[in-house]
């Protein structure tokens, strides 16, 4: 990777090594083209089932090998399909077509252990029955496809043990509210492994020696692609009306709660008017209020804590009070920027946060980057000075389009508490920042940095 290049590192299998997997014992039925990624980060519930599948593991034990269909089956479905999030619950697509399957990995020395197979658009397809019968019969041979990338992952990582659970075991650790069934779950974890590999069951797993099973894993081919590195701004939000200020300003804040549902109107008004998306990050306890205004229009939701409150001991609740509110939003958005216990690594990891946004300050960088599995994007500057009145509309904008001129990605941040101070001017700022960047969400940049930093 250089200053104005990305590199994207995958793995293919093509057309014509279809005959390999039936040389491996594989139904010619159950073949598909696809390529894997490895990417270097918790898959979905990856490190909280690492830690009670495997015991303590360091969040940079962890792995996801996300499985793609490639043409000419995945071009048999519209594109739309793979972007559906009543179909993509996990939504691990990462902004590519063809997501099939993913798997959570946990690499500690010479030994793999794969926690859970998924495959959304099989198991989900019901919901959209036209689908249904074509993309069960194309996508059929997902669990083997899958855990063939897993095993050549393995082999490619200097594993000489592959550890995958039985069904029994998959099964107590899965959400009871899920209701997945036993024969599924018999299918995914047990029939799929015993029928392909050498592999004898031992308790909770069944282990697999890589070295004995050499004959029956189907090496994909290594490439890569390379893109321009777009030059980037991300506007985020901040959502929380007078929650910020209940304890530092209370007149203040009963002035933002009347008026802040106002500014949202304004700010969205403004940004369909632009074709612009940003990222709203949104206080969980006024989440379901406001989603339903947001969310349609492309925009991407973080949460900005549950009630604004910050604990510097990390004793507080707020991640998981933000989950009870919502399990799929990917980012969180640390309130004040100041970084606690409760937003170390290790718990947005468990409670299944993909990245972090903060001051740069209190990151110590300024650039972002995948740091012990989760993305972390770091936050230039913000709206303060101008509700603190150390700076002027006129000045703080100069200052804002200077730095982004100068910078490859520059993030900053807006309150809805403060929209006072810059609405006014919010229209005239988008146009003059979409003639300099390519204004993006912290989505796509998380998925981005997810991409790029694949092995």
């Amino acid at each position: 990777m250089t200053n104005d290049t990305l590199t994207f590192r995958y793995r293919e299998i093509t057309p014509a090594r279809g005959a390999e997997f039936v040389a491996a014992g594989l139904k010619p039925s159950l073949f598909f083209p696809h390529c894997a990624r490895y990417l270097p980060k918790a898959g979905p519930d990856g490190f909280k089932l690492a830690t009670r599948m495997c015991g303590p593991v360091d969040p940079d034990a962890l792995w996801e090998v996300v499985l793609y269909a490639e043409a000419p089956q995945r071009d048999a479905f519209p594109p739309e399909l793979f972007f559906d999030d009543d179909l993509f619950w996990h939504q691990q697509q990462f902004g590519l077509p063809g997501q099939i399957a993913t798997a959570n990995l946990v690499q500690q020395g010479s030994r793999l252990d794969s926690m859970v197979h998924i495959s959304d658009i099989v198991q989900r397809i019901g919901r959209r029955r036209e689908h249904k019968t074509h993309i069960e019969n194309r996508f059929g041979g997902w669990i083997q496809m899958l855990q063939n990338a897993v095993m050549a992952f393995a082999l490619e990582r200097g594993a000489s043990q592959v550890r995958m659970p039985t069904s029994g075991f998959a099964l107590r650790h899965t959400d009871p509210a899920r209701n997945p069934g036993k024969a599924l779950f018999e299918k995914i974890y047990d029939r799929g492994v015993a029928s392909l590999y050498r592999a004898r069951s031992d308790g909770d797993w069944w282990t697999i020696d890589v070295a004995a099973n050499r004959d029956r894993i189907v090496v994909p081919a290594a490439r890569e692609t390379t893109a321009m590195r777009a030059k980037t701004v991300c506007i985020c939000h901040d959502i929380e009306r007078g929650l910020g200020h209940v304890d530092i300003d209370p007149a203040f804040a009963a002035a933002a709660d009347r008026t802040a549902r106002a500014n949202l109107d304004a700010m969205l008004a403004a940004e369909a008017a632009a074709g612009v998306k940003a990222t709203y990050s949104i206080v969980g306890a006024i989440l379901a209020e406001e989603r339903a205004r947001i969310e349609p229009r492309g925009h991407a939701l973080a949460f900005h804590s549950y009630d604004h409150a910050v604990m510097e001991d990390g004793s507080g609740e707020q991640l998981a009070r933000c989950r009870r509110v919502d399990y799929r939003i990917k980012g969180y958005r640390a309130p004040r920027s100041r970084l606690t216990g409760e937003t170390a690594d290790e718990p947005l990891l468990f409670h299944n946060f993909e990245w972090l946004a903060s001051s740069r300050y209190s990151f110590g960088f300024g650039k972002p980057k995948m740091h012990r599995r989760l993305a972390k994007i770091p936050i230039g500057f913000d709206d303060f000075p101008l509700h603190s009145q150390e700076m002027s509309y006129a000045d703080w904008q100069q200052g804002a389009l200077a730095e982004i001129e100068r910078e490859p990605f520059v993030a900053f941040g807006l309150h809805d508490c403060y929209a006072a101070h810059w609405m006014p001017h919010y229209p005239r700022l988008l146009d003059r920042l979409q003639s300099l960047a390519a204004l993006r969400t912290m989505n796509d940049v998380a998925a981005e940095l997810a991409l790029a930093s694949a092995v």
